[in-house]
């Protein structure tokens, strides 16, 4: 990072604070909210390299970020509206903006005044635009996820993509899916892998409860048994203090 950019001042305050307060920002993201803002005038297009920041971070902390939580930070301020990406150039290098916290809290709308019609002799019954809009705002905003509830949602992503790569597809929003979010990443592209070598889908009729099972039972670890080893099991599955008469 160029060293004049440090002796820009920053205009960061207590509302900031709040904000990765509310939204559980992570300390890490927070620091790359702040150096973003050093790069340029807020809201004002930028071209970042987050390799800079992580040479940077390596300076002041003693070893830079792993690549990985690098990139999860990075999108868990683009989640929070923090920042606005407008091209990406490679996983490091993005031209965005760096929002102002003035758009991040738009201002509230003013209460508009309850008009009271006196001429009326009998009571309107009450009107459905206030349950309606009350119903459209309240599906419309989301919830910012936790740091942990993110880390969840990128490791089931990168499961189904995954499968996808082998022309599995899962749906997210069935609850069968859940078992396969159920084993790691890396038993997954084991369970992958060996569903190529059983023949792939030329074999495999269904494909998903093949892969859940596959992942059950550790298919991978299987290996075709020859005589030898078979007499060798067969040994090691009967007890070994039978009966002279047996």
């Amino acid at each position: 990072m160029p060293e004049n950019t440090l002796k820009i001042n920053l205009p960061w305050t207590e509302e900031h604070e709040a904000y990765c307060y509310k939204h559980h920002i992570p300390p890490a993201a927070k620091i790359l909210w702040q150096w973003l803002m050093r790069q340029g005038q807020i809201a004002s297009e930028i071209e970042p390299d987050l390799s800079e920041f992580n040479a940077w971070v390596a300076k002041t902390r003693g070893k830079p970020y792993a690549h990985n939580y690098l990139k999860k930070i990075f999108e868990i301020l683009v989640s929070c509206r923090v920042l606005q990406v407008i091209k990406q150039y490679s996983w490091k290098i993005t031209k965005l903006l760096v929002r102002p916290l003035s758009w991040l809290n738009p201002p509230k709308k003013p209460r508009k005044k309850k008009l009271h019609n006196h001429n009326s002799s009998y009571n309107l019954p009450p009107s459905n635009d206030i349950s309606t809009e009350q119903g459209l705002n309240s599906s419309s905003n989301s919830i910012t996820p936790t740091t942990a509830e993110f880390e969840e949602l990128e490791r089931q992503h990168e499961i189904l993509t995954a499968c996808a790569e082998y022309q599995i597809y899962f749906d997210p929003n069935k609850r069968a899916t859940k078992n396969l979010f159920e084993f790691d990443i890396s038993d997954v592209r084991l369970a992958l892998t060996h569903f190529v070598k059983r023949g792939g889908h030329q074999e495999v009729r269904d494909s998903q409860a093949w892969l859940i099972g596959c992942l059950r039972e550790c298919y991978w670890t299987d290996n075709a048994l020859d005589s030898f080893g078979f007499i060798e099991l067969l040994k090691s599955w009967f007890p070994s203090n039978l009966p002279r008469d047996y």
